[in-house]
C-alpha cells in the first residue's frame, strides 16, 4: 500500500503542476487577448480621427477651391471692365469690388499666414488687389502683362496649397 500511495502522491503533485501551468497559461492568454484588443481599440481611434481630420481638410480645400474660382472670374472681370473703361463701368465696378473683397477676406480668413503654402495664396491675392488699385488710379497705361503674371501667380500658389493638402489627406495626417 505505501507504494501505491507514494505513487499517487506524486500523481496529484503532477495533477497539481499541469493545473497551475494551464491556470498561468490562460491568465498570461487573458492578459495578452486584453492587451491585443486594447490596441486593436487604439488603432481604430486612431483611424477614425484621422478619416475624420481628412474629412474636414476634403471639406476644407472645396470651400476655397469654390471662393477661390468665383475671386478669379470677378478679377477677370474687373480687369476688363477697367481696361475697356470708358468711365461707364463705374456702378458695376463697385459692385465688383464688394464681391471680389468679401471673397478675398473669405478666402483669406480660411488660410495660415504661418503656413507658406497658405501664405502663397493671401500673397497673391494682395498683388491682384494692389495690381487693382494701381488700375483705378492708371487706367490709360496697359496692364495686361501685370494681370496676366498676377493671375499665373494666384493659379500657381492654389494648385500647390491644393497638392500639399491633397498629399496630407492621401497620407491621413
Amino acid at each position: 500500500m505505501k507504494g501505491w500511495r507514494v505513487g499517487n502522491d506524486h500523481s496529484h503533485y503532477s495533477c497539481r503542476c499541469a493545473l497551475a501551468g494551464t491556470l498561468i497559461t490562460s491568465v498570461f492568454q487573458f492578459l495578452n487577448g486584453k492587451e491585443a484588443a486594447k490596441n486593436e481599440r487604439s488603432k481604430l481611434d486612431t483611424q477614425l480621427k484621422a478619416e475624420l481630420v481628412s474629412k474636414q481638410r476634403q471639406e476644407w480645400m472645396d470651400s476655397v477651391r469654390e471662393k477661390a474660382a468665383d475671386l478669379l472670374a470677378e478679377y477677370d472681370h474687373v480687369f476688363g471692365l477697367l481696361t475697356d473703361s470708358d468711365g461707364q463701368n463705374q456702378e458695376q465696378l463697385n459692385k465688383l469690388h464688394l464681391s471680389t473683397a468679401r471673397n478675398a477676406v473669405f478666402i483669406q480668413l480660411k488660410l495660415n499666414p504661418n503656413k507658406d503654402t497658405q501664405k502663397a495664396v493671401i500673397d497673391a491675392i494682395e498683388s491682384l488687389l494692389m495690381l487693382f488699385q494701381y488700375v483705378m488710379h492708371k487706367p490709360d497705361e496697359n496692364h495686361e502683362a501685370d494681370y496676366d503674371r498676377c493671375r499665373k501667380q494666384y493659379i500657381k500658389s492654389l494648385n500647390d496649397l491644393f497638392s500639399h493638402t491633397w498629399q496630407r489627406i492621401k497620407r491621413l495626417e
